[in-house]
């Protein structure tokens, strides 16, 4: 009989990578030890991730004190007691140091059984087994056989995935960007005009559609791009009030990821609309989030905003801090970046006689670890951006 262990955290993906690693490319298991906490299991992690992985697998839960290293080892002492197993497979990746320590230190004095001790170094491609170590004496690499999608990314987090967008135009979304560097003031007018009844913002009554003021400004500025306005139906729903006002954008940025699919990245999804219940204290709202497109390499997660416009000093502060927050929310090894079309962002430096990242942009971009891609990168092509970026990652 063999058994898998894994010690539960608020990171559920090493977890869920892991168990469907092994029961569907490697040696199975019959039960998974959940080493859990109470706080851990007031957030039910141990059922999300058992839902995620799927399945209706055996499983037990050892509560432990994560900050008391001997109660770790007292409890798992207590569970093998009167219990053997063929093998065991342990993934010290989750809990916090004291648990990984203590179960690390249990299992490798273990003498009634084959064990094997895994870890995932933040970013890999796979797990370390450190335990037995190669014929060389070091750490044998695992590659991950499972891909996630989005979608089940999501899942393996605990979060739903209430709707995922489809492109509403994508050659007209093309066509767009193609007039864009021309045609910058007739953009920056159409968003101007749209952007206030695009979504609820704050306390600021929501306007609905048929109360568009300017309606006639809007057909008049598409008519100048070569557009025919009456196409396009601003009153029946806000399709291409977020169309035009920068859905266009995103769709464009999405297009140019999935081209990448299969090479670079394994999923790629546009305007994906999540629902969280609130962890704050005596908050029960669900939180809602809308992620302009997110794409998956490596089971990592790749989360951009974007943004077709200048803003303030104020917006580009708010822009950053809600990308960093969403960043810490999908693990330790999502990556975020704002994708810009935004020509304000640049300061002449005396020194190097070039244009460069303002300070404050370049400073944002390093606190809150959001990369950020400016149009001249767009304009040497996203996908370029994104290969260059990705084989870099790959390569550290």
């Amino acid at each position: 009989m063999n058994l898998a262990v894994v010690l539960v955290s608020e990171q559920t993906i090493p977890n869920v990578i892991y168990l469907k690693n092994l029961r569907d490319f490697g040696e199975g298991f019959d039960k998974v030890l959940y080493i859990t906490t109470k706080g851990m299991e007031e957030k039910g992690k141990c059922e999300v991730i058992q839902k995620a992985v799927g399945g209706d697998f055996d499983s037990e839960k050892v509560r432990v004190n994560q900050n008391m290293l001997f109660d770790v080892k007292e409890q798992l002492n207590e569970f093998f007691k009167d219990r053997k197993f063929d093998k065991i497979f342990v993934n010290i990746t989750g809990g916090n140091k004291i648990m990984s320590l203590a179960t690390y230190m249990f299992f490798n004095d273990y003498k009634n059984g084959d064990v094997e001790i895994f870890y995932l170094p933040i970013g890999s491609k796979g797990f370390k087994r450190i335990k037995p170590l190669d014929s060389s004496g070091k750490a044998l690499d695992v590659p991950f056989e499972v891909k996630l999608t989005v979608d089940k990314y999501f899942e393996a987090l605990g979060v739903e995935v209430e709707k995922i967008g489809k492109p509403v135009n994508l050659e007209l979304s093309k066509k767009l960007y193609s007039m864009y560097f021309e045609k910058k003031c007739i953009f920056s007018d159409l968003t101007d005009i749209l952007r206030k009844y695009r979504k609820k913002d704050g306390n600021k009554e929501f306007r609905k559609p048929r109360n568009i003021e300017g309606v006639k400004k809007v057909r008049c500025l598409l008519s100048v791009l070569g557009l025919e306005p009456y196409k396009f139906d601003f009153f029946k729903d806000r399709t291409y009030i977020d169309y035009f006002s920068g859905g266009w954008f995103e769709e464009y940025v999405y297009d140019k990821i999935k081209s990448l699919k299969g090479e670079y990245i394994d999923d790629v999804r546009l305007n994906v609309k999540l629902r969280e219940k609130s962890t704050e204290v005596d908050e029960e709202s669900d939180v809602e989030n809308e992620l302009d497109v997110v794409f998956i390499t490596n089971n990592n997660l790749h989360v951009i905003e974007c943004k077709s416009g200048n803003l303030a000093n104020q917006d580009w502060t708010n822009t950053f801090y809600k990308v960093a927050l969403l960043n810490r929310r999908f693990g330790l090894s999502a990556n975020s970046y704002i994708v810009s079309l935004a020509d304000n962002v640049f300061e002449f430096d005396k020194k190097q006689n070039k244009e460069v990242l303002k300070d404050n942009i370049q400073s944002k971009s390093v606190v809150f670890r959001v990369r950020f891609v400016d149009y001249k990168k767009v304009l040497y092509g996203i996908d370029n951006y994104f290969k260059d970026a990705l084989s870099s990652d790959a390569n550290r």
